[in-house]
């Protein structure tokens, strides 16, 4: 199960390093894809050792799909698909959107600072900064909200089949 826990913590790598790019407004945010791309090969690799390694994960797999909720199985069902995309054809279906902050004076984070100067009355210059989404079922999904919860469900199965004894 080394193999296994090592996916998950290359699982949490990868969402961190989204959750560090997506706070910057400054610097290449093509890393944001090429951290999700990461993201989504661990989980799938976590799920392919799992079967490759633990005898009866198979049957141990299909009684647990059963447990989950519908938006659960779902949720993992567009992410699975979502990283076959990534790496077999035109990438991740992600989209983009953008928030603007306006800036009076000082913005500061991870990736720099600008300080602005401007004549009173003048209005506020805003820094576009990316937003990421998924649109799941017609539903509008923050990508680091829905790769979090898919983390979770990870780590619940690799914790159920230890408990299970399977692992």
């Amino acid at each position: 199960m080394s193999a296994v826990d090592k996916k998950l913590r290359e699982a949490h790598f990868f969402l961190r390093k989204m959750r560090e790019r997506v706070a910057m407004a400054f610097g290449d945010h093509e890393e944001f894809d090429f951290l999700l791309s990461g993201f989504l090969s661990a989980g799938r690799s976590l799920d392919y050792r799992l079967r490759h390694t633990v005898l009866g994960y198979a049957a141990f797999r299909a009684t647990w799909d059963t447990q989950l909720t519908q938006a659960e199985a779902a949720l993992i069902k567009f992410l699975v698909d979502d990283r076959n995309f990534e790496v077999h054809e035109a990438g991740s279906t992600r989209q983009q959107a953008e928030d603007r902050i306006p800036v009076a004076g000082t913005y500061q984070d991870a990736s720099g600072t600008l300080t602005v100067f401007s004549a009173v009355g003048t209005p506020a210059p805003e820094i576009i900064k990316p937003t990421y989404y998924f649109n799941i079922a017609g539903k509008r999904v923050n990508v680091l909200e829905a790769c979090a919860e898919y983390h979770r469900l990870l780590e619940r199965l690799v914790t159920d089949c230890h408990v299970a004894g399977i692992a």
